[in-house]
């Protein structure tokens, strides 16, 4: 027993010592005998790692493009592989000395191989760790929403070259201060209209937000008639909350209270501007105290009236924002007049004019527009006649010089509205009032002169500036005064919170033409509206509760214009069917069980369901055969329009009713709803917006030819293809290419603008034979999922596309080339963008024949097609020459972003006999193509996904 233990123990032993004495001296030799094998090895290894980086990059790459940012830990994984990649190359270049032998050429170098070969060993294995960690779910997140401040949160910076007024900055710095204190819940900002609070509040926001003071930063309008549908929903969109789905303002305040009580071990920041009054917290969805004192979060307000901020509010401090001192004043001035200040006529009038502003910036902006060309007459005036004490004197002098007396009133109605004006409303309003009866042969007559009467509102500072002219804005200062004209001229009521038809003398109700109640909290409306000489009534209230009576419009016969927003009805009051001048009829975002009653409005013109709960249209819509605007957008549970109402209304301009879908064909009997041959019958129709779910309901011989304007959408179709601001769009997914033959169709194409095919099956193999007399007025291509298209012009010679801007193809099997055959100068010459996206038998992009092209490019993306060898196909050099111009200048190109992923046979650019042009990869580079055209503005290079890439 004692001789096997002995034997046991010296086992042990010897097997222990050639462990760690032949261990170690075995890798040693093995560095220098394996050192082939190796070497293939980290050659094998750094391939795999580069194919995986060029994969992930690719997806970063994706993300980049699509503004979307990249996790932190992809990013370093990718600094790494680069880093650890060049360090292995460097390596493996080093150990080609290796080869260098020994022994007159016997024997490799043993000493070279062995050093090398250990590093080898070592790189091999941090190669193959980091490949083991390239499985990322994905490489990027998306972007938090805009109130919800992070690391990465940028902020929109303040113009660097304005002149910054010190007064603001230093107040901004004391409101700051008082925020972001522990003790302070809410802060209040209060100061006269027109000194700027606004742009206080905006720049405040966006301090808060760069300096990241707090982790939550949401900002409200409130406005002198609080909106709760509005407010909750510029809050919930700043935290990334959607509310529009809950049909009460309740539910909207719930839903919203407990986001934000989710977040209350988060600083919080709501900032509420322009209140005028006290705004219950609790039925906003803000979280307070039964005092109305916010918990949870720092709220900061801003108001004209202190007590609003003190009292109502329950604020812990607050702060005057006063009038800019005359200094400051005159700065402001002088930036916006520019150099006339100094014309020696003008200068001894400019200190008189910015003090009568009285220091209030947005008087003084106003004026400074008004008289930077105004005549020497109107700076004295400007000078010497206005009351200092009236800060609504210039806003009232700018309204007094409006020279048309239609573009007066036309501002009186836009404040009536409210401070903010859709065009949609504006002109049905305006038409309504007879405001363009001699413009009025057609609405879109009418809709030309009103934007341009807008624009004159603007000019005057009437109306803020904007570039959106659907949408606009105008003071509170310039509302109070149309308000002030309106009650004078127009007898005009205009309803308060707590103060409406109780406090209305009977007198003031039988006099006055116009009364509005944008969201002012009513509770109660009379039995009767006794107003004689009403032509104008506006109410919106988000009120359920709200009930009109019967009798409700008995003795308002001489109404034109009537708004009723976000009410319910069981049955509209039957007295509107007295309603006989009425014009137009507004009913958005109502829940509206019947409305049969509205068949006996005669001289109805405009009609509107926007965004309405309506199941039903009765028979008896078809009896308003004057109806020239009718809109149903987002009406989505429209389920049925009865047989026989959209073809009586023969008078019909502008139909908007994308939101319905249950079409039915036209052979169907009998007949349950609507069918797309009701159309036929609107021979003044000029405008459509329709959604049409199946070709097979389509009829021929629809007046689509006699568009103007138009938002057709036949078939389902997918995500991918980009929605433009062009008047006329056209989306199709057909089965087949028969329907594109209808003369009606033909017609529509040939004035398309905005055009997508998806999924289109035809037997021709080029695009541009889709329309007979070609796409003369596109702008914007999308192809998608097709098997037959080759070419987007296949012609010999042909001229087409010659306003394209946009070209996009994704997903077309047997597409070949952009052309067949050589194109006319004027083809493709305002071209802009191209993407190809999976088409796999294309080789290049452009033949050289379309060289010119590049000279307006400013976007190149080419994504997934495996056959792609070039950008531009082989040519001699001269063919460029000959292509572009005989102007001895070199050609300076646009492009600026080039996209180039999951290009396997991807070697060049362009390559011709003696030329070749390539890319940098992540670099600005300029380059040339042939002597004559060179691409200088390359601001991005994105490249990934199996490309070849040469330098030169």
């Amino acid at each position: 027993m004692c001789d096997a233990f002995a034997t046991s123990i010296a086992s042990n032993l010897v097997s222990k010592l050639g462990e760690y004495l032949f261990g170690p001296i075995g890798r040693q030799f093995g560095y220098v005998l394996s050192y082939k094998s190796n070497v293939k090895d980290l050659k094998k290894e750094v391939n795999d790692l580069k194919n995986a980086r060029e994969r992930v990059q690719s997806s970063v790459d994706k993300a980049l493009y699509d503004r979307k940012p990249i996790f932190t830990d992809v990013k370093d994984w990718l600094k790494s592989v680069k880093n650890e990649a060049e360090e292995a190359e460097n390596l493996l270049r080093d150990g080609e000395s290796a080869k260098d032998a020994c022994f007159r050429g016997w024997l490799p170098n043993p000493v070279v191989r062995h050093s090398i070969g250990r590093k080898v060993k070592k790189m091999t294995q941090v190669i193959k760790e980091l490949h083991k960690k390239n499985n990322f779910p994905d490489v990027h997140y998306d972007h938090p929403p805009i109130g919800i401040v992070t690391a990465t949160t940028s902020t929109r910076s303040a113009d660097n070259n304005e002149d910054v007024l010190e007064s603001r900055a230093s107040f901004i710095e004391k409101v700051i201060k008082a925020i972001a204190y522990d003790k302070v819940c809410v802060v209040g900002v209060y100061g006269p209209g027109g000194v700027g609070k606004s742009k206080v509040l905006a720049d405040i926001e966006r301090r808060a937000k760069k300096e990241k003071l707090f982790d939550v930063v949401a900002l409200a309008e409130v406005s002198r008639n609080p909106d709760l549908r509005r407010i909750q929903g510029e809050i919930a969109y700043a935290l990334g909350l959607n509310i529009m789905n809950e049909e009460t303002t309740h539910g909207r305040a719930d839903l919203l209270c407990r986001r934000l009580e989710s977040y209350f071990e988060k600083r919080i920041l709501i900032i509420l501007d322009n209140m005028w009054t006290k705004l219950e917290l609790n039925e906003v969805g803000i979280p307070c105290r039964y005092d109305n004192k916010v918990k949870g979060c720092n709220l900061l307000i801003t108001s004209r009236n202190r007590e609003v901020l003190s009292i109502d509010m329950c604020s812990d401090q607050d702060f005057r924002l006063n009038e800019l001192n005359d200094g400051e004043a005159r700065r402001l001035f002088e930036r916006t007049v520019g150099k006339r200040v100094n014309d020696p006529d003008i200068k001894p009038w400019v200190d008189g004019v910015v003090k009568n502003c009285g220091g209030l910036p947005l008087l003084i902006v106003s004026s400074a527009k008004r008289l930077k060309h105004g005549e020497l007459a109107a700076w004295r005036n400007a000078s010497t006649h206005i009351d200092v004490s009236d800060v609504k004197s210039i806003a009232e002098l700018n309204y007094n010089e409006l020279g048309d007396e239609r573009i007066r009133k036309l501002f009186l109605v836009c404040a009536l509205y409210s401070s903010s004006i859709h065009m949609r409303c504006i002109l049905a309003y305006s038409m309504g009032l007879d405001l363009y009866k001699q413009f009025s042969m057609t609405i879109e007559s009418a809709r030309y002169r009103l934007v341009l009467d807008l624009r004159c509102l603007q000019n005057s500072s009437l109306l803020l500036d904007s570039d959106d002219i659907e949408d606009l804005k105008m003071h509170d200062i310039f509302v109070d005064m149309a308000i002030s004209i309106t009650s004078t001229e127009w007898k005009a009521l205009i309803g308060r919170k707590d103060y409406g038809f109780k406090e209305w003398s009977k007198d003031d109700l039988s006099k006055c033409t116009a009364i509005s109640f944008p969201f002012v909290g009513i509770d109660k409306l009379p039995e009767k509206l006794d107003c004689p000489n009403l032509k104008m009534f506006l109410l919106a209230e988000d009120n359920e509760s709200l009930k009109f009576s019967d009798s409700f419009f008995e003795s308002t016969e001489k109404l034109q214009v009537l708004d009723l927003t976000c009410l319910s009805f069981t049955s509209l009051p039957t007295s509107i069917k007295l309603l006989e001048n009425l014009n137009s009829l507004y009913l958005d975002y109502c829940h509206l069980e019947d409305v049969t009653v509205l068949g006996k409005l005669k001289g109805l013109q405009f009609l509107s369901f926007h965004g309405s709960i309506i199941a039903r249209l009765p028979k008896e819509i078809g009896g308003l055969t004057e109806l020239r605007f009718l809109d149903l957008r987002e009406c989505f549970k429209l389920q049925i329009i009865e047989p026989g109402v959209l073809e009586s209304l023969v008078n019909l301009e502008e139909l908007y009713i994308d939101g319905f879908c249950q079409w039915e064909a036209e052979d169907e009997a009998p007949r349950s709803n609507a069918n797309l041959a009701d159309l036929k019958n609107m021979k003044k129709l000029r405008t459509l917006h329709i959604t049409i779910p199946h070709s097979t309901n389509f009829s021929s011989n629809l007046p689509f030819g006699n568009l103007k304007e138009y938002k057709i959408q036949i078939g389902a179709i997918a995500h991918g293809c980009n929605e433009y601001k062009e008047s006329r769009s056209l989306k199709l997914n057909l089965d087949s290419g028969n329907l594109l033959r209808e003369v009606c169709m033909q017609e529509c194409l040939g004035r398309t603008q905005d055009l997508c095919f998806d999924g289109l099956q035809d037997d021709r193999d080029s695009i541009h034979d889709l329309c007979t007399k070609g796409f003369q007025e596109l702008k914007h291509l999308c192809v998608k999922n097709n098997l037959s298209f080759q070419y987007v012009v296949g012609s010999t010679q042909s001229t087409g596309f010659m306003r394209l801007e946009s070209l996009v193809l994704q997903n077309l099997n047997n597409f070949k080339k952009i052309c067949r055959h050589c194109l006319t100068p004027e083809s493709f010459s305002k071209l802009k963008i191209v993407k190809v996206e999976n088409c796999d038998e294309i080789k290049h992009l452009f033949p050289s024949s379309m060289t010119r092209i590049f000279l307006q490019l400013e976007e190149i993306e080419i994504t997934g097609c495996n056959l792609m060898q070039h950008i531009v196909a082989n040519a001699k050099v001269e063919d460029y020459i000959d292509e572009v111009d005989n102007d001895a200048n070199v050609k300076s190109c646009k492009l600026r972003r080039l996209t180039l992923q999951d290009l396997p046979k991807m070697t060049s650019f362009c390559k011709t006999e003696d030329h070749s042009v390539v890319f940098l990869d992540g670099q600005q580079v300029n380059f040339m193509l042939s002597e004559r055209i060179m691409f200088p503005f390359i601001r991005t290079i994105l490249v990934g996904g199996n490309l070849l890439r040469l330098v030169f």
